[in-house]
């Protein structure tokens, strides 16, 4: 079998659960807790209360499978001010599944910018297009320490922002 060989079917009412965009194609899934983890060119789907949830690959900062715990977790990027929000979800073998993961989330960045502030820490700026569109999606990743709550660290983040997008059009 090939790198990303299926070996199990996707059920027909998982398909039906994951609808997918014009352009927009299957490419490896897998069991995860009560439902699939599914990989498409557009998008992850991790199992929900209600089916399945769409995490465009321009909103994942990243992933990790612990074979000793066959747990995926993924950490959604988070907008200014945010927090991240995080998944695990058990799934038996991740491999394949994190291997496109991790090649999607790469593909979309445009733009990594680390932005040193006071006192040593720092923030860093992302600005990621999302498949199939020109739009970019920006987060912000908030170094230990980094307090947003007091206003001029705030506001300096923000000029850094504003700053960082308008290089690129963004």
């Amino acid at each position: 079998m090939g790198l990303f060989a299926r070996r199990t079917a996707l059920p027909e009412d998982v398909r039906e659960q994951v609808p997918l965009a014009a352009g927009e194609r299957l490419l490896v899934w897998a069991p995860a807790g009560s439902g699939w983890a599914v990989a498409t060119t557009h998008a992850l789907w991790l199992p929900s209360r209600t089916g399945h949830e769409r995490l465009g690959w321009e909103v994942v900062d990243s992933a990790a499978w612990s074979a000793e715990e066959g747990v995926l977790a993924v950490v959604q990027a988070a907008p200014l001010g945010g927090r991240p929000r995080r998944w695990t979800v058990r799934v038996e073998d991740a491999r394949d599944l994190l291997l496109v993961v991790k090649e999607r989330v790469r593909a979309t960045v445009v733009l990594s910018r680390q932005v040193p502030l006071a006192g040593g820490r720092g923030v860093t700026i992302v600005g990621r297009r999302r498949p199939g569109s020109d739009r970019l999606a920006w987060s912000v990743s908030v170094g230990e320490g980094v307090d947003l709550g007091d206003e001029a660290v705030r506001a300096q983040v923000e000029q850094a922002l504003r700053s960082v997008r308008s290089e690129v059009g963004g």
